[in-house]
C-alpha cells in the first residue's frame, strides 16, 4: 500500500486483520474516490471492493466511458500497488427499465 505524503511516497505492507490496516485503507481509497470523474461515472466503495456505474445513452458512448474508467482505476491501482482481482470482476449492463440484460453479462 503506497500513501502519498508531502515528503514523498510512503510505502507500506498491511496484513489483512492488522490493526492499523482498516484505516491506512480509508486513507488511500479516499483517494480514488475522491478523483475527478466525469459526471456520468459514479464509483463507490465498501471495504476493499469498489463498483463503477456507468451511464451512456448509446453503447458507443458507454464502452467508451467504460474503457476510460477502468483506465483511471487501473492506473490508480498500479500507481498504489494494488492488484485487481481477474475473478471478482463482472460487467452488468442495466437497461433503461431497471432489468439485468442476461445476454450482456461478461468478465472485463
Amino acid at each position: 500500500m503506497t500513501l502519498l505524503t508531502p515528503q514523498g511516497s510512503a510505502t507500506k505492507d498491511q496484513k489483512q486483520g492488522s490493526c492499523s490496516g482498516p484505516a491506512l485503507w480509508n486513507l488511500v481509497a479516499k483517494e480514488i474516490l475522491n478523483q475527478v470523474w466525469p459526471d456520468n461515472v459514479h464509483m463507490q466503495a465498501f471495504v476493499d471492493d469498489f463498483v463503477l456505474v456507468i451511464e451512456a445513452d448509446t453503447n458507443k458512448s458507454l464502452v467508451g466511458d467504460t474503457q476510460s474508467a477502468i483506465t483511471q482505476f487501473s492506473s490508480w491501482c498500479s500507481e498504489n500497488e494494488l492488484a485487481i482481482s481477474t475473478e471478482k470482476n463482472k460487467l452488468y449492463l442495466i437497461q433503461q427499465n431497471g432489468k439485468k440484460s442476461q445476454d450482456h453479462m461478461e468478465r472485463v
